[in-house]
């Protein structure tokens, strides 16, 4: 059973990461296209992806190879990858539609990176919307824990009764 603190950790880390695969790839755009920098970045964020992905899946990956059924998964936790999906998703359309304009008035204007710069606002615009409610199902999961670590107490401390 995890913390909150660590709940909330993963929710800040996974948020971070879809903000980042955002961004990074809207910064990338000024990089050579087809250039080894460019596949690099997208390399690490596809890595950073997956290493997310592992992490938050651990669990189930372990049952899956020791054998045993997995658990369904929780409909709230689906409602927030859903959310994640559609607000990364909604972010990362925005900034196709508008990184050709936006970056040639940025250049107009001296910016030398104009994607960077488009890259970080919509990266932060999609952690920010999702992190609130990530945050929330942190919250959820880690006070379903305690409920079940104490049960468990509860238990342990029945079946430890003498009987009589």
């Amino acid at each position: 059973m995890a913390s909150l603190a660590a709940h909330r950790v993963h929710a800040v880390i996974s948020t971070l990461v879809d903000g980042m695969m955002v961004g990074g790839a809207e910064a990338a755009l000024d990089l050579p296209p087809r250039s080894a920098a460019r596949w690099r970045v997208y390399l690490a964020l596809m890595a950073a992806t997956a290493a997310d992905t592992v992490a938050y899946d651990l669990p189930a990956l372990r049952r899956t190879f020791q054998g045993m059924p997995t658990e369904p998964t929780p409909p709230a936790d689906r409602a927030v990858t859903r959310h994640q999906a559609l607000a990364t998703t909604a972010w990362g359309l925005a900034a196709t539609a508008v990184h050709r304009p936006a970056a040639r008035a940025l250049r107009r204007r001296g910016h030398r990176r104009p994607h960077l710069l488009l890259g970080v606002v919509v990266g932060v615009g999609a952690a920010a919307s999702t992190l609130p409610v990530r945050w929330r199902r942190a919250t959820e999961r880690a006070i379903e824990d305690m409920a079940t670590a104490q049960l468990d107490a509860e238990l342990v401390q029945l079946l430890d009764q003498p009987t009589s």
